[in-house]
């Protein structure tokens, strides 16, 4: 006879085992714009050094970039979180007619995010599996 509190009841379904997937996200995708809200800002001195100064559009991409990637980490488990930080990868990216420096940073950082998607379809993908396996 099991009791409540010998673990023989599992609570999880594949809902919310899948759930539990996507959650799981959130630190590694928070990681990374905390990465990236370190290095921005960095990629202002490159662009002062290699490309002839900085201009007014030049900073203000870069507050705009820095300042919605501190929003993103704050409102990352919001079902809009995903969305608004591949919103700012495609921003950064689009970065390039600002700035070659900012373009280069958003291919890196594109990538990046690219290889984490992936692996958190990878994920989904098999949980999906071993539930369809399981019952």
């Amino acid at each position: 006879m099991s009791t409540a509190g010998d673990g023989a009841e599992r609570s999880s379904t594949p809902t919310s085992g899948a759930a539990e997937a996507k959650k799981a996200f959130r630190g590694p995708a928070s990681a990374a714009l905390s990465l990236e809200v370190v290095i921005v800002p960095l990629a202002l001195l490159v662009m002062d050094k290699t490309e002839g100064g900085l201009s007014a559009v030049k900073i203000a991409w870069v507050v705009v970039l820095t300042v919605g990637m501190i929003v993103a980490i704050a409102t990352f488990s919001r079902p809009w979180g995903l969305p608004l930080a591949l919103g700012l990868q495609v921003l950064m990216l689009l970065g390039w007619i600002v700035s070659p420096s900012l373009g280069i940073l958003g291919l890196v950082f594109c990538l990046v995010w690219a290889g984490m998607l992936w692996m958190r379809h990878e994920v989904l993908r098999r949980h999906a599996w071993w539930a369809d396996q399981a019952g």
